[in-house]
């Protein structure tokens, strides 16, 4: 895999946990997908730049700004942008959602997914 190919599809993380990082990593690697994990939002913006981006963000991440976040983002990224926090987190679950990001999930729902959330991505959806 090329890394450095401007036309590959990549795969941004905004995350802290290193148990789910390796099931999204493992998943890019399985499809062949650049990937990325960054743990601020100026990372995520700078890492989703002039690219067919998938942007997944752990809304558990810590200090995450998710307005600063979605602010530096092209339309067409945060639309496609995947959030994800522990259910019992509506709050965060909620401003992801206001804040424009495209799907928002429960973490349990986005372990069960990430797979065909990921392929969903790499067939263009």
């Amino acid at each position: 895999m090329n890394q450095s190919d401007p036309s590959m599809k990549k795969v941004v993380l905004v995350a802290s946990d290193l148990m789910l990082g390796s099931n999204v990593s493992g998943a890019a690697a399985f499809l062949e997908l650049e990937y990325r994990c960054v743990g601020t939002a100026t990372d995520a913006i700078e890492q989703s730049a002039n690219k067919d981006c998938l942007l997944l963000v752990d809304l558990g991440t810590p200090n995450l700004n998710i307005q600063e976040l979605v602010t530096g983002l092209s339309t067409d990224c945060l639309s496609k942008a995947i959030a994800y926090g522990p259910h019992v987190h509506i709050a965060k679950l909620e401003t992801a959602e206001k804040a424009g990001i495209g799907r928002v999930m429960s973490r349990g729902q986005f372990s069960a997914q990430v797979g065909p959330l990921m392929q969903e991505f790499k067939r263009g959806g």
